[in-house]
Parts: C-alpha cells; structure tokens; sequence
C-alpha cells in the first residue's frame, strides 16, 4: 500500500512541476494547449488542402460537354413529349370510337329487343284470340250434344 500512496502523491507533484524546453518553463497544462494548437493548425491545413483539391476539380469540369448533354437530353424530353402527345390524341380517338360503336351496339340491341317484344305481344295477342276461339267451340259442341242427347227424335 505504501508503493501505491508514493505513486499518487508522485504523480500529483507532476502537475506542479515545470520543465525547462529551450531555454522557456513550461508545465503539462501549457504542453497539451500547445499540441491541441498544433493539431487544430494542422487539421485546419489539411481541411483547406482538401477543399483546395475539390474546388479545383470543380473548376475542371467541362461545362461545355455538360451544356451539350444538357441540350441533347433536352431535344430528347421533347421529342418523347410530342411521341406521347400524339398517342394520347390516338387514343382519345379511339375512345370516342369505341363510345360510337358502343351507342351503335345498343342501339341496334334495342331494335332487337323491341321488334322480339312485338312479335311476343302478337304471339300473345294470337294465343288469346285461339284459345277463346277453342272456348266458343267448346260450347258450341257441348251446346250441340246436350241438344241432340235431349232431342226426343233423337231415340
């Protein structure tokens, strides 16, 4: 325990000390703000190196060749803008074409159904008028055999 004690008390001294460095007292405090001032420095440098290195690779850019692009991808975003400005056209056509076909499709269903609906309304009116026909026969025969059963010549 003794050795630990002398080692702390020791090190405790260290912070009190100061160090002759050519010829100037320095403590440990001062030494560690001077390397935090050099490292600040030389990441400061080392930032502006690499800031240095990027702007000059901006400026090396050919803007002409990008302006050329430019203007080829334009030309090509109109070109495909006309292509789908006339299949739209195209297709508005062929919707109303397919609507007028459709209109045309009903209206000649609706003729069907009609003219099917008057052949049933005759059909209906035919079936009518036959089985009253077969009623009044009926009574006719039935008026007629009741006449001749009763007929006393008829014996």
């Amino acid at each position: 325990m003794a050795d630990l004690e002398e080692l702390i008390q020791k090190g405790e001294g260290l912070k009190d000390k100061k160090l002759r460095l050519f010829g100037i007292k320095v403590s440990g405090a001062s030494i560690v703000a001077t390397l935090a001032l050099i490292s600040t420095i030389l990441g400061s440098l080392y930032g502006g190196l690499l800031m240095y290195q990027k702007v000059e690779g901006i400026a090396n850019l050919d803007l002409d060749s990008i302006a050329g692009q430019m203007r080829k991808t334009s030309a090509d975003v109109i070109r495909i803008e006309e292509h789908a400005n006339s299949i739209k056209i195209e297709l508005k056509k062929d919707m109303t074409d397919l609507r007028n076909s459709q209109w045309n499709l009903e209206s000649k269903v609706d003729g069907k159904l009609q003219s099917v609906d008057v052949k049933l309304t005759n059909y209906d009116t035919k079936l009518d008028r036959f089985e009253i026909k077969v009623d009044k026969t009926k009574e006719d025969m039935n008026k007629q055999i009741t006449e001749a059963l009763n007929n006393p010549l008829a014996n």
